[in-house]
């Protein structure tokens, strides 16, 4: 029976171990937890034959599978989860504010080599040129908006007019 209490105190120890994973990052916990899973289906195998260890093996994998689905459903309630993971949409606004720029004309603030700095109504905006070098003091007009760039054109127009 000394083989029987190994494969409880190597199981528990293993479920134990993956649990505290998730508090105590870098897996070495995880890896330990999972080496610890493994040896107890190891030594059900070899010291019981196979039905223990088919047992041993059935009753790892659902535990893991039960850990892990109960992990998804409380992770996201706990204050580390609420930090990590987003919990609403982006607003619309942002996009209505970023499309309201476009065809306005700035003035380049830093040589855009293809990134740079333009000032448009008093603030700074990082902006990337269509492909062209433009040096600092040309107007600028913004053409597009792909994700999170902004992206002008070198133009003849006025500082502060809109196109």
């Amino acid at each position: 029976m000394a083989g029987l209490e190994w494969i409880i105190v190597l199981g528990i120890a293993g479920f134990l171990l993956l649990a505290a994973e998730v508090f105590v990052p870098g897996m070495v916990l995880g890896i330990l937890g999972t080496l610890s899973l493994v040896a107890s289906v190891v030594i059900a195998y070899l010291q019981h034959g196979a039905f223990v260890g088919s047992i041993t093996l059935v009753i790892v994998l659902f535990g893991s599978m039960a850990g892990f689905l109960a992990w998804m459903a409380l992770f996201p309630r706990t204050s580390i989860g609420r930090r990590l993971i987003l919990t609403s949409a982006p607003d619309k606004a942002d996009k209505s504010a970023v499309d309201c720029l476009l065809g306005q004309i700035g003035e380049a603030l830093t040589p855009l080599r293809p990134a740079g700095t333009i000032l448009l109504g008093g603030r700074k905006l990082d902006v990337i040129s269509e492909g062209e070098l433009v040096e600092a003091g040309d107007a600028v007009e913004i053409i597009r908006h792909e994700g999170l760039r902004t992206i002008v054109r070198k133009t003849t127009g006025a500082v502060g007019e809109s196109a």
